[in-house]
């Protein structure tokens, strides 16, 4: 029976395992979304620095523009008070520069609406990441809440488990006490300790008793069958071996558990 009961694993060691495996894919999901937080923080700081780049290059070009108009309104000064002939072609040369400014303006529109593209993208892209967060974060909470109900039944069968297995243990241990106490009474019996039986079996005057009941009684038959192997064989009986278990005969009671 101790040997038995020392092999048995523990009751909570499946609770306890379950826990753990819980805890590893919290952890692994975890790690996952972190992932993800860096991976989105380098592509926004990626982004960051495209749009620097290339407000530095319009700003240069803006400087480049301006200079250059600059030097267009100088030269048309200087070329308007020093040379009335050459009024043509710094007409041309304002158109040109007129031209060149509203391709400038062209391309501010272009880049705005480029800009205004990718900022919107980045909000709906916020958006659902945000959305998918959520989505996550519920289904993390739900499942650890359904893992907890697992838990707390699993607990609750193994605590009935234990009491059915400690009511069944007492019943078998009382049910080998009583076979034990019958075995001890009959092998006093046909040993012929009828005085030692019957305060085995709780009699106190088993050979009286006997006598009152009927000859073809269970006790009476055991009797004669006791009286018969002494006369046969001049000695009285011997008491049957007694196993290390304390079972006559060598064999132990089956018990469950």
């Amino acid at each position: 029976m101790t040997t038995t009961m020392t092999s048995t694993a523990h009751p909570f060691d499946d609770a306890f395992s379950l826990m753990r495996t819980m805890q590893a894919e919290l952890k692994q999901l975890r790690a996952e979304l972190d992932a993800e937080k860096t991976r989105r923080t380098a592509e926004v700081g990626d982004l960051q620095r495209e749009v620097r780049t290339l407000r530095g290059q319009l700003e240069s070009a803006l400087k480049d523009l301006t200079s250059a108009n600059d030097r267009v309104t100088t030269a048309l000064t200087a070329e308007t008070s020093l040379r009335g002939r050459a009024l043509e072609m710094l007409r041309r040369e304002v158109a040109d520069a007129i031209q060149l400014a509203s391709e400038v303006h062209h391309l501010k529109t272009i880049q705005a609406t480029h800009f205004g593209k990718l900022a919107t993208e980045l909000k709906t892209e916020r958006h659902e990441r945000q959305a998918g967060q959520q989505a996550l974060d519920a289904l993390l909470s739900s499942e650890v809440q359904t893992r907890t109900e697992e838990a707390d039944l699993h607990s609750k069968q193994m605590s009935q488990f234990r009491q059915l297995w400690e009511d069944n243990l007492k019943a078998d241990r009382e049910n080998y006490r009583l076979l034990l106490k019958d075995v001890h009474a009959a092998g006093q019996l046909l040993s012929g300790n009828v005085k030692d039986a019957g305060i085995t079996l709780g009699i106190g005057n088993l050979a009286s008793s006997m006598a009152t009941t009927a000859p073809t009684s269970p006790t009476s038959n055991l009797m004669d069958t006791g009286r018969s192997g002494m006369s046969m064989t001049g000695s009285p009986c011997k008491p049957l071996p007694t196993s290390p278990g304390g079972a006559a005969g060598g064999h132990r009671p089956h018990t469950t558990g």
